[in-house]
């Protein structure tokens, strides 16, 4: 009777080994799945708060990040001066043609997307901090001056004059893609 009683206990506990290690197993599995789930929800994070804040003035992103915010609220901002520009190319439909030798219009709209990424380099230099991208509906680049209270100088209105001065530096852009890129865009704003 003992030989069986042993030979059962070994059983069992060779079972119960067995199902310890497939459970350890699965674990490990869960907690790799769960780690790399993890880090691809961080990046998607990351990315969303780069086109929210690509979208978005950096003050309305920060509010609607914010987590003690009300889903019902609403933003609204009072601003004492603010100065908003519109530079447009106004004649770059009549250069947009869907065409089989531009690829469908993409080389156009890449130029475009070119142009685009030079304003945004510009407004981003440290003279024009003062300045913000709104939005690029098109071909038409919108930004303002005097939303954020610690770049606002309410005395001088120095604002002002750095947009009018980004301004004429978009001016002097265009001509320069015109020059190089054998086009004759007209901006206005």
């Amino acid at each position: 009777m003992t030989p069986v009683i042993l030979t059962v206990f070994v059983l069992a506990l060779y079972l119960h080994a067995q199902q310890v290690e497939s459970t350890a197993r699965l674990d490990f599995l869960w907690k790799l799945q769960a780690t790399e789930e993890k880090e691809e929800m961080e990046e998607l994070q990351a990315y969303n708060r780069r086109l929210l804040h690509n979208i978005l003035p950096k003050d309305v992103a920060a509010h609607f990040l914010a987590r003690e915010r009300r889903n019902d609220e609403l933003y609204y901002q009072s601003c004492e001066c603010v100065a908003v520009m519109f530079a447009s190319i106004s004649n770059f439909s009549e250069f947009y043609v869907e065409l089989e030798a531009n690829n469908e219009g993409v080389e156009c709209l890449r130029l475009l997307n070119e142009i685009i990424a030079d304003f945004d380099e510009i407004i981003s230099e440290e003279k024009y901090r003062q300045l913000e991208k709104i939005k690029t509906i098109g071909s038409t680049y919108m930004a303002a001056s005097g939303l954020n209270d610690s770049t606002y100088d309410k005395e001088g209105r120095s604002h002002i004059t750095a947009l009018a001065d980004y301004a004429m530096h978009l001016r002097e852009q265009m001509k320069y893609i015109n020059e190089h890129s054998f086009n004759n865009f007209q901006m206005k704003i």
